[in-house]
């Protein structure tokens, strides 16, 4: 059962109707549901026990010390910090020791409602003192702003007034407060929100394209929101129009950014990086993804086009690092080479915010 199989034996091991039948009266879901449906989810529950049970025997095996230096060095380029107006789970500052504890290079602060770039100088200044107590390295932090209503939507001057902040990279489109997002998460169909495309939905708002200006003359890092795939490869062509030189799909498989996986294909052949999302990973079905989901992302879109974002911050989830460490166990335990993880969590993301590759 198993032995002498590999990964993609595994997933691609097909549950026959007669297997659905069988379990169906040995066991059954805890819903109300059709036949049809019920015998849906009974097959992939069947899926995934072949996973779960077979998975090692196909010769899937790591140790601590693999994680251990696949973290040491690593890159979250997606970590929401506490000093949102909402509940959080840990502060910028505590954010940043933890990651330097752990031995990580690099974080991205992302905030949504004010720009996280502001905080760096209070973060390095807790970080410095950290590292004079400790003698350790400290990791980098870098932020930028994201395009919400408090920031005044599609706002070039707001933009403009962060690029003398040390850190500046993102500039991030709107999210929570995007009409896309409030259709999909809210069902609210009065069409209020934040739009980026024109109403032919050919061109970005003149507004954005000043903005993308401003971001291919500073080098910074221009990210899709939370908006369908047919707008955000818009974005993307324009950016690189542009002159930007760095275009990145933030969680692409998640319900209110929604990608397939051949759209996902389509943009990093464009030049964009895809971001892999911890908690879209870990904390599914809330999103597509999974562990199983995630892997194939790597191996069908390719890890040089993959940049690793936790995604964390929320108070009932794990901590960035905690939740990076588990992303790393689960990735490698379903199918990822160490060599994808680590251009996944250190090489691409360096490149991508243009740091240099450490060897």
């Amino acid at each position: 059962m198993g032995d002498g199989l590999n990964l993609k034996d595994i997933l691609d091991i097909k549950v026959s109707p007669e297997r659905v039948k069988r379990l169906m009266e040995l066991t059954h879901p805890d819903v109300e549901a059709s036949e049809e449906v019920l015998e849906y989810i009974v097959r992939q529950q069947a899926q995934y026990v072949n996973i779960q049970y077979m998975r090692f025997q196909a010769g899937i095996k790591f140790t601590n010390e693999d994680v251990r230096k696949l973290m040491e060095g690593s890159i979250d380029i997606h970590a929401h910090g506490g000093s949102d107006p909402i509940e959080r789970l840990i502060l910028e500052d505590d954010m940043a020791i933890e990651a330097s504890e752990a031995g990580m290079r690099a974080m991205v602060i992302k905030t949504w409602y004010t720009p996280s770039v502001s905080r760096i100088q209070l973060i390095e200044n807790s970080l410095k003192r950290w590292a004079d107590s400790t003698g350790k390295r400290p990791v980098d932090v870098f932020g930028g702003i994201t395009l919400q209503e408090s920031m005044g939507g599609l706002n070039p001057e707001a933009v403009r007034r962060c690029l003398r902040f040390p850190g500046m990279k993102y500039v991030w489109m709107p999210m929570v407060d995007s009409y896309h997002h409030r259709k999909v998460v809210y069902d609210d169909q009065t069409g209020a929100g934040l739009r980026i495309l024109t109403d032919d939905g050919k061109q970005v708002l003149p507004k954005l394209k000043e903005i993308l200006k401003i971001a291919a003359d500073n080098d910074l890092i221009v990210a899709s929101g939370h908006y369908p795939h047919k707008e955000t490869k818009v974005l993307a062509e324009e950016a690189f129009a542009q002159g930007v030189k760095r275009v990145e799909i933030i969680h692409p498989a998640h319900i209110h950014s929604k990608n397939s996986m051949e759209e996902m294909k389509l943009l990093a052949g464009m030049g964009a990086k895809l971001m892999l999302s911890g908690l879209g990973t870990t904390c599914f079905p809330m999103h597509e993804s999974g562990p199983v989901y995630a892997v194939r992302m790597i191996k069908e879109i390719g890890a040089d086009n993959i940049v690793y974002g936790s995604d964390y911050g929320q108070i009932h989830n794990l901590s960035h690092v905690h939740g990076t460490e588990w992303m790393i166990r689960l990735l490698l335990a379903y199918g990822a080479t160490k060599d994808e993880v680590r251009k996944v969590f250190k090489e691409t993301p360096a490149k991508h915010l243009g740091l240099e590759t450490e060897k």
